[in-house]
């Protein structure tokens, strides 16, 4: 596969990334509104901390930015025909089978396309 042909897989992987950080923030969004607002209405600064609800959409929030992030990542390196390193795929991969393992009923299991095609774009000749 050349640098060209990578980028077909790169920008799907990236798509799905964002979707995937798209529908992660609405749902923690959703199913976390009550604790949110709590959060607002004590100020934001330090409300986190003394309350472990609140740190668990805290943290769950996190990821979708971090996808976010990622997902273009793989867009930006698929438009300028730059082939991603083969670790990252790896890492994507494990993390995520690491997580799906410790949470078999999440959305963790979304991540393995991405992770997949990211290794396939890896895999690429470079010029």
């Amino acid at each position: 596969m050349s640098a060209r042909d990578s980028r077909a897989p790169l920008a799907l992987a990236g798509s799905l990334l964002i979707s995937v950080a798209v529908v992660h923030a609405v749902f923690g969004a959703w199913f976390g509104r009550r604790l949110l607002q709590g959060m607002l209405f004590d100020g934001i600064v330090n409300t986190v901390d003394s309350h472990p609800d609140r740190g668990l959409v805290f943290w769950f929030l996190l990821m979708s930015p971090l996808l976010l992030m990622l997902g273009q990542l793989c867009l930006f390196l698929a438009e300028r025909g730059i082939v991603p390193p083969a670790w990252l795929g790896f890492e994507v991969l494990a993390l995520t089978v690491c997580s799906a393992l410790l949470m078999p009923v999440s959305g963790f299991w979304l991540l393995i396309p991405p992770a997949g095609l990211l290794l396939r774009a890896s895999v690429a000749r470079r010029p």
